[in-house]
């Protein structure tokens, strides 16, 4: 995973559209890991956690996509 850099100069939809892309990776970082954990021998409480996790960052991406839509508008 690396270090996400917002560029202080961009615009708010620019901004907004980086933190986006870095949402998605983590959505499918947290997609991997918890199909490792879920097919191997860990506990449920995890997976569980993993999973609460991922609908977290699911949400972010989602409310920041609805605010991205609306500058466009």
């Amino acid at each position: 995973m690396r270090l996400i850099k917002i560029d202080e100069y961009a615009s708010k939809e620019e901004k907004l559209n980086q933190i986006l892309e870095y949402l998605q990776e983590l959505k499918n970082a947290f997609a991997e890991v918890i199909d490792e954990f879920d097919s191997g021998d860990s506990e449920e409480e995890t997976v569980d956690l993993l999973t609460g996790a991922l609908d977290a960052v699911e949400d972010a991406h989602d409310v920041i996509l609805d605010d991205i839509d609306e500058l466009e508008d």
